[in-house]
């Protein structure tokens, strides 16, 4: 995954320092150096902190995806995040719409804990493969293949895998701010 280039670019863009990005995101500055220097892979957490911080989704890092209106299944936007064992597979060419749409491969027994987002989001989940538990506000759901859930983004507090196989499921947000 080389994000470095991207994090650095719209850091300047944006006018912070390292030192600034770092106090925003909780990172050091000589780890946002590394990861703009392609040096070492931030975490899932880290990523999306920097990507809150500096107002874009965490789908920007990636580099552009050819295609227009359309995304081959054999050119999409890829992270995966082997600490978190999970991974994000980009389904929508840009983000200049009102939408994002990914897939979102989980490990078996894999955990999210949800991230708070540069603004307010409603989401759409729906299960294709294995099954999820997934807390919304107070509330915990259970979800097999073929269920889905939509809920604003705020009120999600977690989501995970609570299969022995694969977890997949389709995620649509908007605004695109993942």
């Amino acid at each position: 995954m080389k994000i470095g280039e991207h994090v650095r670019t719209r850091r300047k863009e944006m006018g912070f320092s390292l030192r600034e990005l770092g106090e925003q995101t909780g990172v050091s500055a000589s780890f946002l150096s590394q990861v703009e220097n392609d040096q070492v892979s931030p975490s899932l957490n880290s990523l999306q902190s920097i990507a809150t911080a500096l107002q874009v989704p965490m789908f920007y890092f990636l580099n552009d995806v050819p295609g227009g209106e359309i995304v081959r299944a054999d050119k999409r936007g890829k992270l995966y995040f082997a600490d978190s064992k999970i991974g994000y597979d980009l389904l929508t060419p840009n983000f200049s719409r009102q939408m994002m749409a990914f897939f979102i491969h989980m490990d078996p027994h894999a955990c999210r804990i949800a991230q708070p987002l540069a603004k307010p989001t409603e989401q759409w989940m729906h299960v294709c493969q294995g099954s999820m538990e997934i807390q919304i506000g107070e509330e915990t759901h259970t979800l097999a293949a073929g269920d889905t859930i939509y809920f604003d983004g705020d009120l999600l507090r977690e989501f995970k895998s609570i299969c022995d196989e694969e977890l997949i499921i389709i995620c649509c947000i908007t605004p695109p701010v993942l």
